[in-house]
């Protein structure tokens, strides 16, 4: 699953990063260490590939007579309910009615640092990809639904999720959300794209890029989104080992002591 997740870059990193632009007439949004569902955050969507938009976490198909909030999108849609990380199917997603629509044309990439997930015991982790690789896109889709009542329109959007890779499965974590390569991202909201290759995207990120460690049971509360949400209560789920440049880097740097700007936030700050 992934009912919760983190946004702390800035805005203009998140542009650089995908570039694209935020609309002027929309109110940039807060840093978060915990989205919920229910909040509004930033995606990229299929409609408009170099604009920053800011939709609601938690998404009510157009058809429905009610405010929704389905936060997540099994990629194999009604398959594999056993969650079998062997499973070699297809992605049915486009099976299910709330998603026929948005699967084909209704993509959008959800802009994302990191994502909460919690153990076969119920422990919470932070997870994250390694080096410091940030921020990431999660594959997502979106919908419009009209308020009957007051004609209002809400564009809002869920997560797709698939089988947990083998480090999340190592914590007894059943689905991760699609984490998007860099090489995948603008093809996902590609509206030319055929659904053949769109599915094909669908699958875990590497393992051997990702990494997790556990943290305080705060997470648990919706009311609390503090810096120290992100502090470490134990050790990182893998050792990373540090790409050749930031080796050459700390090499010339030994002689000085690390500056607080330079703590990664993926560390317990002091």
């Amino acid at each position: 699953m992934c009912r919760k997740f983190v946004l702390v870059s800035n805005l203009d990193k998140i542009e650089s990063r995908f570039h694209v632009r935020i609309n002027p007439h929309t109110l940039p949004i807060q840093e978060s260490y915990c989205i919920n569902n229910g909040d509004f955050t930033y995606v990229i969507t299929s409609e408009n590939q170099y604009e920053l938009q800011v939709f609601k976490f938690g998404m009510t198909p157009n058809f429905s007579k009610e405010p929704q909030m389905i936060i997540n999108a099994r990629a194999e849609g009604y398959k594999n309910q056993d969650d079998d990380p062997y499973y070699c199917g297809s992605n049915s997603i486009f099976l299910r009615k709330e998603f026929k629509k948005p699967i084909q044309s209704q993509r959008c990439l959800v802009i994302a640092d990191a994502y909460y997930e919690w153990s076969s015991d119920n422990k919470p982790y932070l997870v994250f990809l390694q080096n410091k690789d940030r921020p990431l896109g999660f594959a997502g889709v979106f919908d419009r639904w009209k308020n009957p009542d007051t004609q209002e329109i809400l564009t809002s959007f869920a997560i797709i999720t698939i089988t947990a890779n083998d480090l999340l499965q190592s914590i007894g974590v059943k689905r991760m959300p699609v984490i998007l390569s860099k090489s995948r991202e603008l093809n996902w909201i590609k509206s030319t794209k055929p659904l053949s290759d769109v599915l094909r995207m669908l699958s875990p990120f590497p393992s051997d890029q990702m990494n997790a460690y556990p943290v305080s049971e705060m997470i648990n509360n919706s009311e609390v989104n503090e810096i120290t949400m992100l502090n470490p209560i134990g050790n990182k789920l893998q050792i990373e080992l540090e790409p050749p440049s930031r080796i050459v880097s700390q090499f010339r740097m030994h002689k000085k002591e690390k500056s607080h700007s330079d703590t990664p936030w993926f560390e317990s700050r002091k």
